[in-house]
């Protein structure tokens, strides 16, 4: 019914079916605490971004105009180190806000029963538990439409496998690419990168039961190598090509969210009563 299609709309969910497991009431004070968590932990978010990583990356752009492009390995290591221990706590608190807080507080307004939004991902063993394990709407939602079907066409499960981390890479860079108004492929290449670690990872497991060592190649990967590397080299590329020209400006001062968080660490935010953040760079007045 029309009112089936609206409830899982709006629910945490990404995979339809006819009747979703319900709880018995809304709990006030659990809407209350959450939405109270979630104004908390969103100022932290906001408050790392603009004092923390967006001075780095201002930083990291002047020095590589003083060195005309130029990296050198002593420059690198600098920024690299510190958006490492940035980035892992913002990676950290952009799970726990989205999966912990506000999945829940959707499932609590609309009775949802079904609270399982991740797992143990933390404890992972190899990388593809990781994948499993820390956002299962989505990873229902890639095994019911790709996977499978995939399956069933005649592929073989690492085809399959394949065809769906080539989906999730397309989609991440697309996520990237519409907010920063330019087409580029770090991200891409950064989910692509992860076939050889799934496969690295299994056959470590598969030789050395119990072993932490995929662990931390999974945490080493994710939080020292891959996601500050991929902000540094979308941060240049965006900066020096808006300096070029190539990277539209806004209109009317609707800057993007990126823009907006730059100009506020850099003191460099236009008095006019017009400008105001979007994510997606485009925004509407009254």
């Amino acid at each position: 019914t029309l009112w089936n299609m609206y409830y899982y709309w709006l629910a945490p969910t990404l995979t339809y079916q006819i009747a979703f497991p319900r709880s018995d009431r809304v709990r006030i004070w659990k809407l209350v605490g959450t939405l109270l968590r979630i104004v908390v932990f969103s100022a932290m978010f906001i408050f790392l971004s603009a004092q923390v990583v967006v001075p780095t990356l201002t930083n990291l752009v002047k020095d590589l105009e003083a060195t005309n492009g130029v990296f050198t390995p002593g420059l690198l290591a600098v920024y690299w180190l510190r958006l490492s221990v940035a980035n892992t706590y913002l990676w950290l608190l952009m799970f726990y806000i989205f999966f912990h807080l506000f999945l829940n507080l959707m499932a609590e307004l609309l009775r949802f029963g079904d609270r399982v939004f991740y797992k143990d991902w933390w404890n992972s063993a190899e990388v593809s538990s990781y994948w499993r394990l820390w956002n299962t709407p989505v990873h229902y939602w890639l095994i019911r439409h790709i996977y499978f079907p995939c399956v069933r066409v005649g592929l073989t499960r690492g085809g399959a496998t394949f065809v769906v981390f080539l989906f999730s890479a397309i989609m991440h860079e697309v996520l990237i690419s519409v907010p920063f108004h330019m087409i580029r492929h770090w991200s891409f290449l950064g989910m692509m990168m992860q076939i050889p670690l799934v496969a690295m990872t299994k056959l470590i497991h598969k030789k050395i039961p119990g072993t932490s060592i995929g662990n931390v190649i999974f945490w080493m990967s994710f939080c020292i190598v891959g996601q500050p590397m991929a902000i540094m080299m979308y941060a240049i590329d965006y900066r020096f090509l808006k300096a070029s020209g190539e990277v539209p400006e806004a209109v009317e001062c609707h800057v993007s969210l990126f823009d907006w968080l730059w100009q506020q660490a850099s003191g460099s935010v236009p008095e006019v009563t017009e400008c105001h953040p979007s994510f997606f760079g485009w925004s509407f007045t009254n």
